[in-house]
């Protein structure tokens, strides 16, 4: 059966130019990758400019009985973006909120003390403010309506103190040993409010599940990600995982593909995924361990593409269900029937 060692997080992933390549428990002190000697290539470019290269995901995926919902903050240095996307489980409704970030005005911090990263303009304000020693990641938002959506706005908070919480962090190696891709993850109970002219309601602790994904990595001219979420409860008990196509070279040693079952960290083996009938088909996502065989089936797609000068983005944002089997490592069988989670599938060249 698969296993990959978890230590505890050291304080930094990446010091005087040398990863620490490995899975953890709980987070790494600064979340901060730069100084990567020659990652390009291994042309001695000067290191503040492959600094420039290294691009940051911020994702707050949070999912209760009536929805599902995910705000995401991309920022690439010289270009960055947010959307917020909700869906209703009940009705299928979507609404989208999205807004391109000029350069300079949005980060997504390398310390989780009280780290804030925020789009602020005068339709659309996101915050997510990440306050780990407080055992609390905050999200909230407030968007103005449209003739095409109306106006929604929210807070919603994780409580990490909680028994079913877990955090864990990883280092791999990007594509070669000379870059690297580094993620904080977490999930945990969660509870707020939400509002917009379809639904108004409040989310308690026993029903809300939180998922919060953060990454900084040196992303390639040209890249594409598959990746996947599944949160919410069996039993009672919140089980969440993150599943993605592999970037590493070795990445039976090394990946951040992860299980919480319970406040459990449960390290998950490379996996492939596949589109066999696109994007709105279903996917199938396997391992060569057994440990993983699910389907997600989309509902829901929230597609974008970008076209401006040298930069190019095709991204879908996917709400569908889970079917299959997950095993941890000790053989404990997790059974997965309509199971509410998200799906990316994107390509960028920047």
């Amino acid at each position: 059966m698969y296993t990959r060692e978890l230590k505890p997080a050291p304080l930094r992933p990446v010091v005087v130019g040398k990863p620490a390549y490995g899975s953890y428990t709980g987070f790494f002190g600064d979340l901060d990758i730069c100084g990567m000697k020659r990652p390009f290539g291994g042309i001695p470019f000067p290191v503040f400019l492959t600094n420039v290269r290294v691009m940051e995901t911020l994702r707050f995926i949070y999912c209760d009985e009536n929805d599902i919902g995910e705000i995401e903050i991309f920022n690439a240095r010289y270009f960055a973006f947010m959307e917020t996307t909700i869906w209703n489980r009940k009705t299928g409704h979507r609404l989208a909120y999205r807004r391109l970030i000029p350069p300079g005005l949005v980060r997504v911090p390398g310390s989780f003390d009280s780290g804030v990263t925020a789009c602020r303009t005068r339709k659309r304000y996101v915050r997510i403010h990440a306050r780990v020693p407080k055992n609390s990641i905050l999200a909230d938002f407030d968007f103005l309506g449209s003739n095409s959506r109306p106006p929604c706005e929210g807070s919603l908070e994780m409580d990490l103190s909680r028994p079913d919480s877990a955090k864990a962090s990883f280092l791999v190696p990007y594509e070669v040993k000379r870059r690297c891709l580094a993620s904080c993850q977490a999930t945990a109970p969660l509870h707020g409010w939400l509002s917009t002219r379809f639904d108004d309601h409040r989310i308690s602790l026993d029903a809300g599940v939180g998922f919060y994904d953060a990454r900084k990595a040196y992303y390639s001219l040209r890249t594409k990600i598959s990746a996947l979420v599944g949160l919410g409860r069996i039993d009672g008990r919140i089980v969440s995982f993150q599943l993605g196509n592999s970037v590493s070279y070795d990445d039976n040693r090394y990946n951040d593909n992860v299980l919480f079952d319970g406040g459990t960290i449960v390290p998950l083996p490379p996996v492939k995924i596949t589109r066999p009938k696109g994007v709105s088909g279903e996917w199938m996502i396997q391992d060569t361990e057994s440990m993983v065989d699910l389907v997600f089936t989309p509902l829901s797609d929230s597609s974008r593409y970008l076209s401006a000068f040298f930069l190019r983005t095709d991204y879908h944002t996917v709400y569908g269900i889970f079917n299959g089997v997950l095993l941890t490592g000790d053989g404990k069988k997790i059974v997965l029937k309509d199971y509410p989670g998200i799906g990316k599938k994107v390509r960028l060249r920047i």
